[in-house]
């Protein structure tokens, strides 16, 4: 039985978390999820001047190295940027109606694209920082 995509794209949400905790970032929501979409991961990025956090939408593309080779961040277009931006104020809404938002300075969209290697092979992970303000 092959891999799904649901299940590759999984396993680059978990790859991509793990590695935003190494940076002492907290990881907020993950699949997050309306009826007008879902964003990926929602992290807090700690201010290094010990300032609010940032917070930080982060789109999380994987593939195969199988795959035709292109960095996975091409897929994310203007369109798909506009849709994060929507739903991440939804998100933002959300979370102020239940009291669960501390403040954070600005909020920026991120992409991690990750190139699943063959059998054995370690990930190759890129972070893409500050696609859109």
């Amino acid at each position: 039985m092959g891999e799904t995509r649901q299940s590759l794209g999984a396993a680059g949400e978990a790859i991509a978390a793990d590695y935003l905790a190494t940076l002492g970032w907290r990881v907020c929501a993950r699949n997050w999820r309306n009826r007008y979409g879902e964003l990926d991961v929602i992290a807090r990025e700690p201010n290094p001047s010990g300032g609010p956090d940032n917070l930080v939408i982060v789109e999380v593309k994987t593939r195969r190295n199988a795959a035709v080779y292109d960095d996975p961040v091409t897929a994310v277009t203007d369109e798909k940027l506009a849709r994060m931006v929507r739903l991440a104020w939804m998100w933002v809404e959300e979370q102020r109606e239940a009291g669960d938002l501390p403040y954070f300075e600005a909020m920026r969209f991120d992409v991690i694209s990750i190139r699943m290697a063959g059998p054995g092979g370690a990930p190759a992970l890129r972070h893409h920082r500050g696609l859109v303000d």
